[in-house]
C-alpha cells in the first residue's frame, strides 16, 4: 500500500496542540532563519538519502510580517516579501501552489522556532513517494475491544517507554545496547497477548510518524548547530511525557502520540548502533522494531523480569488505574455521534488520488476519536479547514465527523465533512440542484465557499453539498 493514500491523515492529525501567543519574527529574523537552512543544505541532504535536495524550495511565513522564499523558490538567495501571502491559510502547506514544485511552507511561531515542523512535514511529503508499507495497520482506527486487559496493556506500553528512555540517555554504548534488548523483550512479551492488528498499528505509526519525528529533530539540531545530546534530550522527554492525561482521546494518545517518541528513539538507536542501510529497509516497509531486534537481539526472560521489578510494574498498574477511568478509553459510535445534533451540513469532496496533494486539510481538536472505516470524530473541534478545486471550508467550535477513506477505488475517493448543527438557518443560498455560480455562506462557526457546478441535495436532516472535478 502506497503512503499517498494515507498522507492526508498523517499530515493533519498532528495538529492537536496549541501554541502560546508570542511576538512574530521580523523580516530580518525570518531571513536569517532561512539562510541557516540554506547554509546547511548539504548536511540536511545526508539526514536521509533523497529527502532534502540542495535546492529544496521552502517558505518561512509570519502573517503579521511577511514571507521569506528560499532554495529553488528564490535561487538568488533568501528573499523577503512583506504582507499576507496568497495560499498560506494553514500552519504548513506542502506543495505550495504559487512556488516551484515541491515547495513547503511553514508558518513560523516565533524567532525561537526550531523549524523541526518544517523538516518533519516535508519528510511526510518525501514518504509519499519513497515509502511502501507492505503490511496492515495503515488506518487511524483501533478496535480497543481486541485488547483483553487495557490497563495491563497501558502499563506495559508505559514501562517500555521508560526503558527506551533509559536506553537513549545511557552514556555508554554497551548499556544502550543492553537496554534496547530489554525494551524488545518487554515489547515481545506484551505482543504475545495482542491481536495482530494492534501490533501492526503500532508498527505502522512508528514507521510513518516515528521516522518523520526523528528526521525533523535531527535536521533541526543540524540547522541550529546543536550537539547530539540535545536531540537525545528531546527523545527522552517525549518518552517520559505523560500520555494518558494529555488532551485527546485514548487511541490518539496511546497509539499516535506514543509512536512519535518510540519510533524516533528506535531510529536513533539504529543510527547509534551503526546498522547498515536501515533507512533503505524502512523505505521498503521494514518495521523499526524488527530492524532493531535483528541488530541487538532480545534480552532473556530473567533480565526482562528483573527490570519489571526495578521499575515496579505492579505499582505502575496501580498508578495508571485511576487515570484510565478518567480518559474514557471507549470506542465512539458513528451513529451516536451524528445523532447528538438534529441537523447537519455535509460537504462531500470527490477527487482523484493523483490530486490528493492539492487538498489542503487541517484540523485542531482536543478530543479526536478515530472510528472504523477511516472516520474521525471531532467533538467541538477548535478548527477544521479544507481547500481544493474552488472549495474553501472553515469550521470553528462545531462538532465534525470526517470520512477520509484510506483506500480508494478507480483512482478516486470521496472525503466527507459532516458538520453538526442545531438547524439549517443561514444556508438558504445553498439551493438544491447544480449551482450555476460559486456560492458562499457563513453562519456561526462555519464559513463555506463552493465552486460552480457543485450539487446540493436535501437528504432528510442533512443538507449535502457535493464538489467534484
Amino acid at each position: 500500500m502506497r503512503l499517498a493514500a494515507l498522507s492526508v491523515v498523517a499530515l493533519t492529525a498532528l495538529m492537536l496542540g496549541t501554541s502560546p501567543v508570542v511576538a512574530q519574527a521580523t523580516a530580518d529574523e525570518l531571513t536569517a532563519m532561512a539562510q541557516r537552512v540554506v547554509d546547511r543544505s548539504e548536511a540536511l541532504g545526508e539526514v536521509w538519502p533523497g529527502y532534502w535536495p540542495p535546492d529544496q524550495p521552502f517558505i518561512l511565513y509570519a502573517p503579521d510580517t511577511g514571507a521569506v522564499f528560499a532554495g529553488a523558490a528564490s535561487p538568488q538567495g533568501p528573499s523577503f516579501r512583506p504582507g499576507p501571502l496568497e495560499g498560506a491559510t494553514f500552519s504548513y502547506v506542502l506543495n505550495y501552489p504559487f512556488g516551484p514544485p515541491n515547495t513547503v511552507l511553514l508558518e513560523v511561531d516565533s524567532p525561537e522556532d526550531d523549524l523541526d515542523t518544517l523538516f518533519h512535514e516535508q519528510f511526510h511529503d518525501f514518504q509519499t513517494d519513497a515509502f511502501t508499507w507492505v503490511g496492515e495497520g495503515g488506518g487511524e482506527y483501533v478496535d480497543l475491544a481486541l485488547i483483553a486487559d487495557l490497563g495491563l496493556f497501558t502499563a506495559g506500553v508505559e514501562l517500555e517507554r521508560r526503558v527506551l528512555a533509559d536506553a537513549v540517555r545511557a552514556p555508554e554504548a554497551q548499556t544502550r545496547r543492553a537496554l534496547a534488548q530489554v525494551y524488545l523483550a518487554l515489547r515481545r512479551d506484551r505482543e504475545g497477548r495482542l491481536h495482530p492488528s494492534i501490533i501492526a498499528t503500532e508498527r505502522h505509526r512508528e514507521w510513518t510518524e516515528g521516522t518523520a519525528e526523528y528526521v525533523g529533530l535531527q535536521a533541526s539540531t543540524l540547522v541550529w548547530n546543536q550537539p547530539d545530546d540535545v536531540l537525545r534530550g528531546h527523545l527522552e522527554g517525549a518518552l517520559r511525557r505523560e500520555l494518558l492525561t494529555r488532551p485527546g482521546g485514548y487511541v490518539v494518545n496511546m497509539f499516535r502520540w506514543r509512536a512519535y517518541g518510540v519510533g524516533a528513539a528506535i531510529a536513533w538507536l539504529l543510527d547509534d548502533i551503526g546498522v547498515a542501510d536501515w533507512r533503505t529497509a524502512v523505505e521498503s516497509g521494514a518495521p523499526l522494531d524488527t530492524l532493531l531486534e535483528a541488530a541487538v537481539g532480545v534480552a532473556t526472560p530473567d533480565r526482562r523480569d528483573e527490570v519489571r521489578l526495578t521499575h515496579d510494574l505492579d505499582g505502575l498498574i496501580r498508578e495508571i488505574s485511576p487515570k484510565m477511568a478518567s480518559v474514557g478509553a471507549v470506542s465512539m459510535d458513528r451513529d451516536e455521534f451524528l445523532a447528538s445534533a438534529p441537523r447537519r451540513l455535509v460537504v462531500e469532496l470527490e477527487l482523484p488520488l493523483a490530486e490528493l496533494a492539492e487538498l489542503q486539510l487541517s484540523f485542531h481538536s482536543a478530543a479526536m476519536a478515530p472510528l472504523s472505516n477511516g472516520v474521525i470524530a471531532l467533538p467541538d473541534a477548535t478548527r477544521v479547514s479544507a481547500e481544493w478545486g474552488g472549495l474553501a471550508l472553515r469550521v470553528e467550535g462545531r462538532s465534525v465527523l470526517l470520512d477520509m477513506p484510506v483506500l480508494v477505488e478507480n483512482g478516486r475517493g470521496v472525503y466527507r465533512f459532516s458538520i453538526l448543527l442545531s438547524d439549517l438557518g443561514g444556508l438558504e443560498a445553498l439551493t438544491p440542484g447544480a449551482l450555476d455560480a460559486p456560492v458562499s455562506v457563513e453562519i456561526e462557526g462555519v464559513t463555506l465557499t463552493v465552486p460552480r457546478g457543485s450539487v446540493v441535495e436535501a437528504q432528510g436532516e442533512a443538507l449535502v453539498v457535493s464538489v467534484t472535478r
